[in-house]
């Protein structure tokens, strides 16, 4: 049996190879996704993959950056009203986790720990850790957020692509420049993604970089472009690191868990984007860029995508990130209060 390394050493260029023929083929985010489905080949075919933590990282921080660098000194005025509407969309997406878990759980064949932690709509490894601690199977957990995340990817993308394809068209894509300017932020970034997993932050390497490099873009210290290579050598990282929590083993031992968790998280996917159009109705704002802000996607994923039709990725992120930050935060105060409405005899 090979060792883990050794099929990291076969995954890299198998899915820069993916990358490249999904960008050839002109598919939607196609880095990422050509380097996801290259990566789960592998990893379902071959065995467990072993990726080092420090190029996952580097994906998040070069995306951090990304997003610190477009904003300016008018952020204020860009998030107005949404300052509101980004809480809002957070609890609104937690809630319906909540309630399909339950009936994840009784439809499934999971236990209820694992199915509260599967639903919930935050980070898959802190959701995975959380999940151990509660007796629940991780490897379920694990499993079916990065099937969350994947399902957004290859589904939400494609939608925005075909439902606006004149706007896509139009997004000017700068070349970008190795330059001074872009030296300084991608040092910043990985100093704020330092100082970030230093106080605690979850998701510090894509958090950390944003705050640092917003600061620094939004007071006009600097103004940079990331290379398309860099963007598009993030999006393998990512492509790598989702591919890879694909585990042949999980997958084999819960076919019920997929039978059901797939429609589920797909109807928590709906929802969302009922809500994103109903919320850009109301509000009068751009529908593709609301839609990205609720999806129920990775932060990093669903930037890049912004990026890639010229929407407001700083505000894609607060929305995202905010989803994240308060799922983490009440993921277990919400299981605990479960079980103590159970045990006290009160209705699921």
């Amino acid at each position: 049996m090979a060792h883990p390394a050794w099929k990291t050493v076969v995954a890299v260029p198998a899915a820069t190879l993916g990358g490249m023929l999904a960008s050839q083929a002109g598919l939607p985010l196609a880095w990422l996704t050509g380097a996801t489905l290259a990566t789960a080949l592998v990893s379902l075919t071959a065995g467990a993959l072993w990726l080092p933590r420090w190029l996952y990282r580097s994906g998040q921080t070069v995306v951090g950056v990304s997003v610190g660098l477009t904003v300016t000194g008018d952020i204020a005025g860009r998030l107005g009203w949404h300052l509101l509407m980004i809480p809002v969309a957070a609890m609104l997406s937690i809630a319906i986790g909540t309630r399909l878990a339950p009936l994840l759980a009784r439809w499934s064949g999971l236990d209820p720990a694992t199915a509260h932690f599967s639903m919930m709509p935050a980070g898959i490894s802190e959701m995975a850790e959380l999940a151990g601690r509660h007796g629940a199977d991780v490897g379920a957990v694990a499993m079916l957020h990065t099937l969350r995340v994947m399902l957004v990817v290859f589904l939400v993308p494609p939608a925005v692509y075909a439902f606006s394809p004149g706007e896509v068209a139009a997004v000017a894509r700068a070349a970008g420049h190795w330059d001074g300017p872009l030296a300084l932020a991608l040092a910043a970034g990985v100093a704020g993604g330092l100082l970030a997993m230093r106080v605690g932050l979850p998701s510090s390497f894509m958090l950390g970089p944003m705050i640092a490099v917003a600061i620094l873009s939004g007071t006009g210290l600097v103004a940079a472009e990331e290379p398309r290579l860099l963007i598009a050598a993030a999006q393998v990282v990512l492509g790598l690191n989702l591919g890879a929590r694909l585990r042949r083993e999980t997958l084999g031992r819960l076919p019920r868990a997929l039978a059901v968790g797939v429609p589920a998280l797909l109807v928590h996917l709906a929802a969302m984007v009922v809500a994103a159009l109903a919320m850009a109705a109301a509000a009068g704002t751009d529908a593709m860029t609301t839609v990205l802000c609720l999806a129920t996607g990775g932060a990093a994923e669903m930037v890049l995508t912004a990026r890639a039709v010229a929407a407001d990725a700083a505000l894609v992120a607060a929305y995202q990130l905010s989803r994240g930050l308060s799922g983490n935060a009440l993921a277990e105060t919400l299981y605990r209060r479960r079980l103590s409405r159970q045990a006290g005899g009160g209705a699921e």
